[in-house]
């Protein structure tokens, strides 16, 4: 790799060179744009002979590519489900599924980084440019809409189109189709994100929040992959009314939730205990998950916007609402409706947990007095 930059110096001497003369200009007027979503492209955009070059690493990334530098014949190589594009610094040939194709200018290194003539680059990765005249914008189109992640040696991709998910058991292997993800048409990217479920096991994440008509949306995928296999999927979707969100304590425990029910997921990565919501509660309609430990859940009812604590070693539910908001409060909070903006910014709220203590704060509906309530869990 040493040698490849050096003998490539003088290529990055030329461009350094052009930059100060003006022949090559950074270009931050205009943005680039994958499938309707901002990259960070754009920033690091420059033009050369009035054509857009950006750095290899960051389209691969927006694309959905796995990147790695085969030493043996020197060049980048792409991966993806079902491509694999191989490009050399200072070669305009470029290999797409073993098929030769030529590039419109050769890549070249300039401050340690590939970079690729950009219209070009994305033709033979498998997508579209155009140009949005009204905002000067150059527009990718990537029909797949990969979304990938990697852990330990592992890399999985989704396809938005499809929903058909794809996993590299090793970084020498190729992508393989391990099941399918149930999504529904949508113009909204989602963004894949894994954590470690132990021993081997994956949780995948696939997950879209976006604000419109004044809520906020969120809709995910999840999977339990062992042994390059789903075990259990589920999805969620809801929505709220769009507010300024405090900070919330970070879970201590992976979890899957639909809405309805959460599953705990054990610490060998096998399943756990199912928690189901509406039957513990004695309350119907959606739930999401604001606090996950080994010892407690909180899920919020999102009708009434009620709080409610899960003891998971015995699985007994607690009405917080009516444990801790005051009885000259509760006749408010009894009747009040989880879909008015002014409800869920006065809500019961889990501020601070110190060993079994729980803080939490709430507001009075009428006069807007902000209270502080305490929950001692019980040890089982």
């Amino acid at each position: 790799m040493q040698k490849w930059k050096q003998s490539l110096g003088c290529i990055a001497a030329v461009l350094v060179l052009a930059l100060s003369t003006g022949t090559v200009h950074a270009a931050k007027e205009s943005g680039i744009l994958l499938n309707d979503k901002s990259t960070t492209m754009g920033s690091s955009q420059i033009i050369v002979k009035g054509a857009t070059w950006v750095p290899l690493k960051e389209l691969a990334g927006s694309m959905g590519y796995a990147l790695s530098w085969n030493q043996k014949i020197r060049a980048a190589v792409l991966i993806r489900p079902g491509r694999e594009v191989i490009l050399k610094a200072n070669s305009k040939t470029v290999s797409t599924n073993n098929t030769p194709l030529m590039l419109a200018e050769a890549p070249n290194i300039l401050g340690d980084k590939l970079y690729v003539h950009l219209v070009s680059a994305v033709s033979a990765m498998g997508g579209k440019t155009w140009t949005d005249k009204s905002t000067g914008n150059i527009m990718l189109v990537d029909e797949p809409r990969f979304t990938s992640a990697s852990i330990q040696g592992r890399t999985y991709w989704v396809s938005q189109k499809s929903g058909e998910i794809f996993l590299r058991a090793s970084s020498d292997g190729k992508p393989e189709s391990i099941g399918t993800f149930q999504l529904g048409e949508s113009p909204y990217s989602h963004w894949l994100q894994i954590k470690s479920a132990g021993k081997g096991s994956d949780l995948l994440l696939l997950i879209d929040k976006h604000y419109a008509m004044f809520s906020d949306f969120s809709n995910g995928c999840q999977a339990l992959i062992q042994n390059g296999k789903i075990v259990k999927q589920m999805n969620y979707h809801f929505r709220m009314p769009a507010y300024p969100h405090p900070a919330e304590l970070p879970s201590e425990q992976l979890y899957m939730t639909d809405g309805k029910n959460v599953q705990y997921l054990n610490s060998d990565g096998s399943l756990g205990k199912l928690f189901e919501l509406e039957k513990g509660s004695g309350r119907t309609g959606d739930f999401t998950v604001e606090y996950a430990a080994k010892d407690v859940l909180l899920v919020r009812e999102l009708k009434h916007a009620g709080l409610f604590a899960i003891h998971t070693f015995s699985g007994e539910f607690t009405n917080l609402s009516e444990e801790l908001i005051s009885s000259d409060d509760r006749k408010d909070w009894d009747t009040a409706d989880g879909s008015d903006p002014y409800v869920v910014t006065k809500m019961l709220a889990l501020k601070k947990r110190e060993g079994n203590v729980m803080t939490f704060t709430y507001t009075a509906l009428p006069n807007g007095k902000v209270k502080t309530v305490v929950y001692t869990i019980s040890k089982e």
